[in-house]
């Protein structure tokens, strides 16, 4: 992986420096030789003063190359890299050591040479140029000289400049060997600060990038000193500041999901376009899906266009809204939904509650409170037709009045069993029955209730007996659990045929009991089995009424059942009799 340091950023610190070496290396080369060729022409020119002394002085105007003057220069320069010539004022050459007498009527003129226009000007003048004549770089002083009256030349001494190429040489070799030097420096000083700033600095690059891209658990590697270690140390709070925030949101989020997936009602979460984005396993249930099902596929799969009409209504209108759906499948179910808009995120959420339980438990009071009045209109009306016949004149027949007297508290006797069986089922259905715990023997309880059914039994000719045997103990209500028996025998006996019989059998098995109450009755209708603990139901309505019972007994014998984390079943072929179980927990 690259290094996020660029070479760019990590050479520049050396970068000045060597803009520094290369702008100084190109001002020597460039000033360096001038300034050497400058000195080298005042030396000349020193040189010139004295070669001066030993030339004899113009003594008459000259216009063309003298031969006498060819000697005494080639004489005096003999042996010597100088070059001294002799110029007339027109520019003619008079004499010239580097020259034959018989080349000097073939050089140029050289009154335009820069050297010889400076002495005529100023009397004396220099300069370093390329020789047309000896195809060197030279350097060249020249003198105006006054002999007689009327008599003047230039007299001018040159030098090749080899000198100063071989400064320029020495001065370029110099100058890139302290490039090379200056090189290995900067790439010393360049491998120490990598060493020291950008590999700890690219590492904290990195790990400031993993950090940002979301990964966990980063560990921060940073040296134990200098900025790059309080840099580091930020890097490694930040680092931990997060992972805890990471982690208290976390566990915010997981707990907000178990609540959210631990709720009875269903709970829809959508984003701002309407699609779902989270729904728990109750809300699953509720529209019968399985506990795989995706979330964005709830609409698709269970298909309930006012569902879908709720979220859109809310997402147009950001207000709450509420509906409420009827399923028919698997079973017939009520929901009521209630959807609000998500404040931040532009999504709803949808609260899904089952109202089917509310639904039935709002219908059967309603049957309730019917049956009721209609169990307690039936002996009211008669107690009321009894007593207005009294008053109306059948108090006067003794006999007559005895009579309706006996029935009217005959129908007193209905309400009365009729308001305690109300009492004692509303005692039951409490959320919490308040039951006098202790033991109780089941089998002595069911003989008690015999003989509590005695009368009735006789009078139809039915036998009841409760089979011997051990104490069967459960912890209950002794009046409760007397009652459902009771209960349960009175009914075998009304529903009996005469001469019949009914058997009581007790057993523990485990950790439960049974008590059993089998008769040789009419029996029950398959159709009726599972309506038959209904309050007020009857499967034979007039002949229930000729026994008169309440139809409460076999719903308080559920209940008792129930109050005793029990359960009642019942097994019944018609005219052949029926079987009513029921099961406890054994005492403990």
């Amino acid at each position: 992986m690259a290094l996020p340091v660029s070479p760019r950023l990590r050479f520049a610190p050396l970068l000045p420096a060597l803009a520094a070496l290369l702008v100084l290396a190109a001002t020597a080369l460039a000033l360096l030789p001038g300034a050497l060729a400058t000195e080298a022409a005042h030396d000349l020119a020193q040189s010139l003063r004295l070669s001066l002394s030993v030339l004899p002085p113009p003594n008459r105007d000259l216009h063309a190359p003298d031969p006498e003057l060819q000697r005494a220069v080639v004489r005096l320069t003999s042996g010597t890299d100088f070059r001294l010539t002799l110029i007339a004022l027109d520019g003619t050459v008079l004499a010239d050591s580097a020259s034959s007498f018989e080349e000097l009527a073939r050089l140029e003129n050289h009154l335009h040479r820069e050297e010889v226009a400076e002495a005529l000007a100023r009397a004396e003048g220099s300069a370093v140029r390329h020789s047309s004549t000896t195809g060197e770089v030279t350097a060249y002083a020249a003198r105006l000289v006054s002999g007689a009256p009327g008599a003047s030349w230039i007299v001018r001494l040159a030098l090749p400049a080899r000198s100063l190429a071989t400064v320029r040489a020495h001065l370029v070799r110099i100058l890139g060997g302290a490039a090379l030097a200056a090189t290995a420096i900067a790439l010393l000083v360049a491998a120490w600060l990598n060493r020291r700033l950008y590999l700890p600095l690219a590492r904290l690059i990195r790990t400031a990038d993993r950090i940002g891209a979301g990964e966990d658990r980063v560990a921060v590697e940073f040296p134990d000193e200098g900025d790059l270690a309080i840099l580091g140390r930020a890097l490694d709070r930040i680092e931990r500041e997060r992972e805890r925030q990471l982690a208290a949101v976390a566990a915010e989020r997981d707990h907000l999901r178990d609540t959210v997936a631990a709720m009875s009602e269903g709970v829809l979460v959508t984003d701002g376009a309407g699609a779902p984005r989270l729904v728990n396993p109750a809300l699953l249930t509720l529209f019968d899906l399985p506990a795989s099902a995706a979330a964005g596929a709830l609409f698709d799969l269970a298909r309930e266009p006012r569902l879908v009409d709720l979220v859109a209504e809310v997402l147009r209108s950001g207000e709450t809204a509420a509906t409420e759906i009827e399923r028919h499948e698997p079973e017939p179910r009520t929901l009521a939904l209630l959807a609000a808009p998500l404040a931040g995120s532009g999504g709803v959420v949808v609260l899904a509650r089952d109202l089917t339980a509310t639904e039935r438990v709002h219908r059967m009071r309603k049957e309730f409170v019917a049956n009721v009045s209609h169990e307690l209109k039936t002996p009211l009306t008669a107690i009321r037709g009894y007593a207005e016949t009294l008053v109306d004149g059948a108090v006067e027949s003794p006999q007559t009045a005895l009579r309706f007297s006996e029935r009217i508290l005959e129908q007193c006797r209905r309400l009365g069993e009729l308001l305690d069986d109300l009492l004692t089922l509303s005692r039951l259905e409490s959320t919490e029955p308040a039951l006098d715990r202790e033991p109780v023997d089941l089998r002595a309880s069911a003989r008690e209730a015999a003989q509590m059914v005695d009368a009735a039994a006789r009078a139809r000719a039915v036998a009841i007996e409760v089979e011997p045997g051990a104490p069967v103990i459960v912890e209950g209500d002794a009046e409760g659990l007397l009652r459902m028996l009771s209960n349960l025998l009175d009914n075998a006996v009304k529903y009996n045929r005469e001469g019949g019989s009914v058997t009581v059998r007790c057993a523990a098995r485990g950790d439960e009991v049974t008590v059993e109450v089998a008769d040789t009755g009419i029996g029950i209708p398959v159709a009726h089995l599972g309506r038959i603990f209904e309050r007020f139901y009857r499967v034979d309505r007039g002949r229930a009424r000729e026994e008169g019972g309440t139809g409460l007994g076999l719903a308080i014998v559920k209940h008792v059942a129930q109050a005793h984390r029990g359960r009642v079943e019942v097994e019944s072929r018609q005219g052949e009799g029926s079987i009513f179980r029921v099961v406890l927990p054994a005492a403990g």
